[in-house]
């Protein structure tokens, strides 16, 4: 007997036979759908409403209910740029490596199936990429609806990453939390061939894909302008699968903020990390048995308890002998810290660097 998977395929084969396909489309939209709702039809119709037309929609049934595969099916036999794959195994990156196998753009776009993207979205971020050869990804800003009453977390995290544009506003930040919206990222397909599909393992596939490219040196921008409308709501994977946990965010974090420092960091320097609370304590044990050598740590009082080598902010003053490692994740406060040490001589990655 066939294999469930070796079923999945030739459905895949025989769903697109009555697909006309013609010459390679400029960009193609990969967009997994899974949960019922009306959000699929609309979200599909924003892609059908884009002024840029050349693209192709690639509708990913990741063990989809029959609400939405039919609503699926109706769209592609109406469209000939939109095709239908079958992802059996149920997960966000396993869905989307189905459809970057599938996809035949040399520019690829992400969308959710709770999401709106604005019509100009295709045209502005595939036109930025076509004029800016050095960068690999574009994101943009976004719209946040939520039916969520208590969703004021979600909303300040939205506005902290609307206001990272540039690459190198990206790159300080990446450590502190992901600093785009998967549903609003465009990138070229051949970063999929230089450094891997996505991770499917128990992480937030797109945050880590994200990190993996910024320690390649991917350069990233995001279009000050919101192109996409990123819909909150209760049963979002965000806010329910253990993938997007702010544990599982916290451990692939710290994977590539200890492969950076062990890389980056002079090994003359004494590392400080900025805290003395015993949650600070836990990450700063996990960096240590990733292989980061913790000197000691600071807080702006005095710590009178059992910690290694703590030493007073104001005596931290020559950025040749000590290097800041900021663990403090409440918004706002590692500002603060890079202010001040700047003040003191510090440079950004040279002698200190923000996380979470």
């Amino acid at each position: 007997m066939l294999c469930f998977y070796a079923i999945s395929k030739l459905i895949n084969i025989f769903a697109n036979l009555g697909t006309t396909v013609t010459s390679k489309p400029a960009v193609s939209v990969i967009l997994p759908f899974y949960r019922p709702g009306i959000s699929l039809e609309s979200a599909i119709r924003s892609i059908t409403g884009q002024t840029f037309s050349d693209w192709e929609l690639i509708l990913v049934n990741n063990n989809a209910c029959p609400a939405s595969s039919s609503i699926a099916e109706k769209w592609s036999r109406a469209d000939n740029r939109i095709r239908i794959v079958y992802e059996p195994v149920q997960s966000v990156a396993a869905a989307m490596n189905s459809g970057l196998r599938n996809a035949r753009a040399g520019l690829v776009a992400r969308m959710d199936a709770d999401d709106i993207s604005m019509p100009d979205r295709l045209r502005k971020q595939a036109g930025f990429l076509d004029t800016n050869p050095d960068t690999g990804a574009v994101a943009s800003q976004t719209v946040f609806s939520s039916v969520i009453g208590n969703s004021r977390g979600f909303s300040l995290y939205v506005e902290w990453q609307n206001k990272l544009i540039s690459h190198e506003e990206h790159y300080l930040a990446r450590f502190v939390e992901s600093p785009l919206a998967q549903p609003t990222i465009m990138f070229r397909k051949e970063l999929i061939d230089r450094y891997g599909y996505y991770n499917t393992g128990d992480l937030p596939e797109d945050y880590e894909m994200w990190l993996r490219w910024f320690e390649k040196g991917v350069r990233f921008y995001k279009i000050p302008e919101p192109l996409v409308q990123w819909n909150d709501h209760g049963e979002r994977l965000t806010r329910t699968h253990k993938n997007y946990s702010a544990e599982s965010f916290l451990k692939v974090r710290y994977q590539y903020l200890a492969r950076w420092i062990n890389g980056n960091v002079n090994p003359g320097k004494k590392i400080v990390v900025c805290g003395s609370s015993s949650n600070i304590a836990g990450k700063a044990q996990r960096l240590s048995e990733m292989g980061v050598n913790i000197w000691g740590f600071t807080d702006v009082c005095e710590y009178t308890g059992k910690r290694l080598n703590f030493i007073p902010c104001e005596k931290l003053g020559r950025p040749e002998e000590f290097f800041i490692l900021n663990l403090i994740s409440k918004r706002g406060v590692g500002d603060e810290i890079k202010k001040h040490f700047e003040k003191l001589g510090f440079a950004d990655c040279r002698d200190l660097i923000l996380a979470g």
